[in-house]
């Protein structure tokens, strides 16, 4: 009888527990923590978050170092001064690859399983834009291994070989977009218009083919390689082509620009542009010195009417503008520079007149146009179309990427008379006699990954491979 009794308590144990089981079921689930998600939904993810990169810290320090903002107050002060550390970019760097990067390869990864040849090759196009940017700015970066579970500390990739890298991705990207179509979920400007995504892919290649072309030595394949690309990607004038992230008046942290956020809500103070390189420039009579030259409709666009920050009533600011990825201006003139580089001066200046007459028709500029005439030699010539790139890259990351690859060779003059005005030079900024030439490793990647590559604070002026002649 006693052990009749023990063996009914044990089935009447183990009824109790699984009823409990029963009950509790699910309570260890978070209902709001997504488990998995559509291709369409982590594509949206990225572009999150390379929009928050892209507007982010790596974009106000762009504009810092290339002198086309102040640091106001705080740290912004010292980052002016080129006084910056690892840690200042920890968030960047999860955005880019936590955000951006690993949610790209699963948005690749399903979309082939469903046979979405279109999203996939989105996904690859954003890809190389983001890859070739933080390979830009960081030289060395994970890729090859990156965002994989096998490799928990993946390998710094030579600079060159994830160039290399980009480029194929963006060809691959191009191939996947052969049938025109309409993704479903797509947060820029192109609202999913594949045939738009494939010209950005075409302006990407060759914005990051001109990354390399210094290293090389700007050779004539690499120059003509740019302007077939550059032929194909974003060149319309009224900017119906560019590519951009859009926003919506909601509050911080959702859809907002985020430069507004950051300089309204969030930071105000800043950042300001109490004393800039750029700003006398735009206001010089004829920084050009032909007298052809009139920026006041970018300038106040950029600029409040006190000219002292940036225009978040009226102008590339406001709360709900959208901000740029690539515009038409930077791929022209990127045409402008590699025909110039060649010699060809009536194509270069042709390309440098359609950068100007984008200005003239997006920004309001009155601008005319050049002539041979223009132009006594070869480098006078280039030098314009420098200055036209420095300012058609105004807040952008690409404009320190730009900068860096030219060594900072940005003049104007003040008057308009080349044998009796004055010519100003950028110069670094002041208590500092080099220009910075990378950004630095994280803090989390440091302590995390092996592979990291040991710096100092003196690395922050050693030239990426890139950037070395």
């Amino acid at each position: 009888m006693k052990n009749i009794f023990f063996v009914l308590l044990i089935i009447i144990l183990i009824a109790a527990l699984a009823g409990c089981e029963k009950y509790t079921s699910g309570y260890s689930v978070n209902p709001l923590l997504a488990s998995d998600a559509d291709a369409s939904s982590l594509f949206v993810g990225a572009e999150l978050g390379f929009t928050i990169f892209s507007e982010g810290l790596p974009s106000q320090v762009a504009a810092l170092w290339a002198q086309q903002l102040t640091g106001g107050q705080n740290q912004y002060v010292g980052y002016q001064g080129y006084v910056i550390n690892s840690q200042d970019f920890d968030a960047d760097w999860v955005n880019v690859y936590t955000g951006g990067l690993s949610n790209l390869k699963l948005t690749e990864s399903k979309a082939t399983a469903d046979g979405n040849m279109n999203l996939r090759g989105a996904a690859r196009i954003l890809e190389g834009i983001q890859m070739g940017t933080v390979a830009a700015l960081w030289g060395d970066v994970p890729y090859s291994q990156a965002c994989n579970p096998a490799f928990p500390t993946p390998v710094f990739d030579p600079q060159d070989t994830v160039y290399a890298e980009v480029q194929s991705i963006l060809n691959q990207g191009i191939a996947d977009l052969a049938s025109p179509s309409v993704i479903s979920k797509d947060m820029t400007s192109y609202a999913g218009d594949v045939t738009l995504w494939k010209l950005a892919a075409y302006s990407a290649k060759a914005r990051y083919l001109m990354h390399v072309a210094r290293h090389d030595g700007y050779p004539a394949a690499d120059l003509n390689a740019i302007i077939a690309a550059a032929n194909q990607g974003i060149i319309a004038v009224d900017g119906t082509q560019d590519l951009m992230f859009t926003h919506t008046t909601a509050v911080q942290g959702q859809s907002m620009n985020m430069w507004y956020s950051f300089d309204v809500v969030d930071r105000a103070g800043y950042i300001d542009a109490a004393s800039t390189f750029v700003i006398p420039m735009m206001q010089a009579a004829s920084f050009d010195h032909n007298h052809k030259s009139n920026e006041s409709g970018r300038l106040s666009e950029y600029f409040n009417s006190t000219l002292n920050d940036i225009n978040t009533t009226t102008g590339l600011y406001q709360a709900a503008s959208p901000y740029p990825v690539i515009r038409a201006s930077e791929t022209l003139l990127l045409m402008a520079e590699a025909y110039a580089r060649l010699g060809n001066t009536t194509s270069a200046i042709g390309q440098l007149n359609q950068a100007r007459l984008y200005a003239n028709t997006v920004f309001g500029n009155t601008s005319v146009n050049f002539v041979a005439s223009d132009f006594a030699t070869p480098a006078a010539l280039l030098q314009t179309i420098y200055n036209e790139e420095y300012l058609a890259l105004m807040h952008q990351i690409e404009v320190i990427n730009f900068l860096r690859r030219i060594n900072y060779q940005i003049s104007y003059h003040t008057a308009g008379v080349v044998t009796a005005d004055t010519v100003i030079t950028m110069e670094p900024t002041p208590g500092q006699t080099q220009f910075p030439e990378r950004y630095f490793y994280t803090a989390s990647e440091i302590n995390a990954n092996p592979h990291t590559p040991i710096q100092g604070s003196s690395d922050l002026f050693v030239n990426t491979a890139a950037n070395t002649p």
